[in-house]
């Protein structure tokens, strides 16, 4: 079990945008900065979570990343509610688990378009009002197999593969204006989307047998990096895919 984060205020009247906000990694990500003192927008395509409502510190907005539009509307509102937007998580992500030889067109697009394209624009959107400001820091979630050949997910691992390579395209591109843009790469945490390493002890035990931590990452790791990426104590890191997988990238 990973400890809470302790409460501060080192985001005290700062912004933040969390996509994929529904799911266990955005869950954990707009808890962390609330207890840093932030004022999260917690953006899925899906109904926000019960957890949402009724905080004052968090706002829940339903929109679907690959809608473009509303995804660039939504960062000009709320620049234009707050008057800031200090840093934007682009979470939100798919993976659908299949054979190379099985994948579809449709399958591939739609996991470009969630992951990579949806990404894309939603920093692109988040980009245009802090450059105006003259700051701010935008963090993708990059992945495991996006550093390291994975069976069973190929159109996943490209599209995350993509994502570290156009972080560190747009922090070299935004960088002068104000802008850090950074990467967070997870190994396997205990989410949903690594249920499927639960369908027997065996296939459990040899994927653990390979992580030099002997076991699964928790959300809340996942979102200890984030704040971290988000704060004045990386002010320096820029450009960066910050691995956390326990080791097994290295194995």
């Amino acid at each position: 079990m990973t400890a809470p984060q302790a409460r501060t205020q080192q985001f005290e009247s700062h912004t933040v945008v969390v996509t994929g906000a529904n799911g266990a990694i955005g869950a954990a990500a707009v808890e962390a900065f609330v207890n840093q003192g932030a004022s999260v927008f917690a953006v899925d395509r899906d109904t926000p979570r019960e957890a949402n409502n009724g905080r004052d510190s968090v706002t829940s907005i339903q929109i679907d990343i690959t809608d473009i539009d509303a995804v660039a509307a939504l960062a000009g509102e709320i620049v234009a509610q707050t008057g800031r937007l200090d840093c934007w998580v682009n979470n939100a992500g798919m993976l659908r688990r299949s054979p190379a030889i099985d994948i579809t067109a449709e399958a591939w697009d739609l996991t470009m378009g969630v992951n990579l394209r949806g990404a894309f624009f939603a920093a692109q959107a988040a980009a245009r009002v802090m450059i105006k400001i003259g700051q701010g820091t935008i963090i993708n979630v990059s992945s495991y197999a996006g550093l390291k050949g994975r069976p069973n997910c190929a159109d996943y691992a490209v599209s995350k593969a993509g994502i570290s390579h156009l972080t560190s395209c747009l922090a070299v591109e935004w960088g002068p204006l104000g802008l850090r843009v950074n990467a967070i790469a997870p190994g396997y945490i205990e989410t949903p989307m690594s249920s499927w390493m639960r369908s027997s002890s065996e296939v459990y035990d040899e994927y653990m047998s390979r992580t030099p931590s002997r076991r699964l990452g928790t959300p809340e790791e996942i979102a200890s990096a984030m704040v971290y990426l988000a704060s004045d104590a990386s002010s320096y890191v820029n450009g960066h895919t910050l691995v956390v997988d326990g080791g097994i990238s290295l194995a």
